[in-house]
């Protein structure tokens, strides 16, 4: 974890995290266009999950047809991927996946006749961006077709930065960047420590003492 005041480039690059992965490193996140950046070389996938909410309230504000016609197409497949995984497959294989993407185009051009056809002035340009963005990055979007090994979602990271969502919304803010990045230097050692097996009181019993897990002790690194 780490704390900035603004998400962009400059603190992304701050963090050396993002500009250390290769080429064939996989980045999944919420479609945060600053991870498109050239100073980057890794492979971008947007998350299914935050796609099938945009999609829902096309749905619920619009009632269009296209929108509920790929959240059923993407969940078919979930469906199928999840059997085939089970099974021991690692893709759908090149006529599945060429099925599905003819699918998902016929979808995408029944979406930009209802849009203009049912243009909505309140929700039409979301709508239209929506359309748009699926366009453009429906490789980044769909990638987990044609590859199981994949993620579809970021829930796992979601999940992980809930507590601090939940922290702003009682506390409303940090005080300053200087206290939201102790909270997270802090956050990152207990949860290193955790998802290694170190129980967190005791990690938290060392650190109090001056004499935190080091990482050769948390990832069982031998020195010479």
């Amino acid at each position: 974890y780490r704390a900035h005041e603004h998400k962009d480039m400059e603190s992304i690059l701050d963090d050396h995290i993002l500009k250390q992965l290769n080429k064939d490193s996989y980045v999944m996140h919420d479609h945060n266009t600053v991870n498109y950046n050239d100073a980057f070389v890794f492979k971008n996938l947007e998350c299914i999950v935050h796609l099938e909410r945009d999609l829902e309230k096309v749905i619920q504000i619009l009632h269009h047809d296209w929108a509920d016609d790929l959240k059923k197409l993407i969940n078919e497949h979930i469906h199928e991927r999840k059997t085939l995984i089970d099974s021991g497959m690692k893709s759908f294989g090149k006529e599945k996946t060429s099925m599905f993407h003819e699918r998902l185009q016929a979808v995408l051009e029944q979406a930009a006749k209802q849009n203009e056809a049912d243009y909505n002035r309140y929700y039409g340009k979301e709508e239209k961006a929506l359309i748009n963005r699926l366009h453009k990055y429906k490789d980044n979007y769909f990638m987990w077709i044609s590859d199981f090994s994949l993620p579809i979602s970021d829930n796992l990271s979601e999940r992980n930065l809930r507590c601090i969502k939940s922290k702003m919304k009682i506390s409303g803010q940090f005080k300053s960047e200087e206290s939201a990045d102790n909270y997270a230097l802090i956050k990152s050692y207990i949860e290193t420590c955790r998802k290694n097996g170190i129980n967190e009181i005791t990690a938290l019993q060392r650190l109090a003492e001056g004499r935190p897990y080091t990482v050769q002790e948390i990832f069982k690194i031998k020195t010479a």
